[in-house]
């Protein structure tokens, strides 16, 4: 990947020192940097790529099998997720789509659920053998891969939640993904919206440094809701609705319970785009 200006939109770019400290990329094992575009479309990224040899820890067995644990904060969580997720299915019905969607980096298959509970046929595909057997055993069609090594069936409908943000080349995946679709196909897109998420912003407000961990490098784009809609763009995808949103899970968190706090965080997802999270409907033209 090219340093010297910005994969999605060729505009300048600079070496950013604070995102750099941010995720206390100083104690890493290995020496990375914070890429920013400095005009257009604000995309920051990581480099060198981080290699997944370098954060496996997260993704391997226990992980997943620790998320199904009653005490794992995942578990706290599942009955929002599910609500999220057949909030989601309710909008893809809604666009009138026929066929099959296609759930990419479906982990042990929660979205597919929802899916599948809603009348969607659906099916997945997951790097994760560990995770692509689990989701096997629930009766969903999975399949263990990559979405450029998947087979060219074309599906008429995609989602995509927090993928994007790991993948080597975000050209080759889009292109990937396009091809895998038939004219007209939705997908829904969820990524982070870090460095200038509002729970971001505080924390560097008040100077609180991220504590160093494999998931300070487990990223390796920074969106931000223009560089999102630009790459879309850029692979024949009309943009048909982009927000942000804050979880409500993390207005739980201990120190955002007051009203006051609750009132700031509304505010700026709801008139600034400042959620933590961005999500994207868009339709393969």
């Amino acid at each position: 990947m090219k340093s010297q200006c910005c994969p999605i939109c060729d505009g300048p770019v600079r070496i950013n020192p604070k995102a750099r400290d941010f995720l206390a990329l100083d104690k890493a094992p290995k020496s990375y940097t914070i890429m920013s575009c400095i005009s257009g479309c604000k995309l920051s990224w990581m480099t060198p790529y981080p290699q997944p040899d370098d954060y496996q820890e997260l993704y391997s067995n226990s992980y997943y099998e620790d998320s199904q644990a009653e005490c794992s904060p995942y578990s706290q969580e599942k009955d929002e997720l599910a609500d999220h997720y057949n909030s989601i299915a309710r909008n893809f019905l809604a666009l009138n789509i026929s066929g099959t969607l296609l759930d990419i980096g479906c982990g042990t298959g929660s979205f597919l659920v929802a899916a599948q509970s809603n009348g969607i046929n659906a099916e997945g595909i997951e790097p994760s053998e560990y995770a692509a057997n689990k989701a096997s055993e629930q009766g969903l069609k999975v399949t263990c891969g990559t979405l450029g090594a998947h087979s060219k069936k074309l599906y008429q409908a995609a989602f995509c939640s927090h993928v994007l943000e790991h993948v080597p080349d975000a050209h080759d995946f889009m292109q990937n993904l396009s091809a895998t679709l038939s004219p007209g196909a939705p997908v829904y897109i969820e990524v982070p919206l870090q460095f200038d998420g509002v729970l971001d912003l505080l924390k560097r407000t008040i100077k609180k440094k991220t504590q160093y961990s494999i998931y300070s490098i487990h990223h390796h784009y920074f969106f931000t809701p223009s560089a999102i809609t630009l790459l879309l763009q850029r692979h024949g995808f009309e943009v048909l609705s982009l927000k942000t949103f804050l979880p409500s899970r993390r207005s739980r968190r201990k120190g955002f319970r007051t009203h006051a706090i609750q009132f700031l965080l509304w505010t700026a997802d709801r008139f600034l785009k400042r959620g933590d999270v961005i999500s994207v409907w868009a339709r393969r033209v």
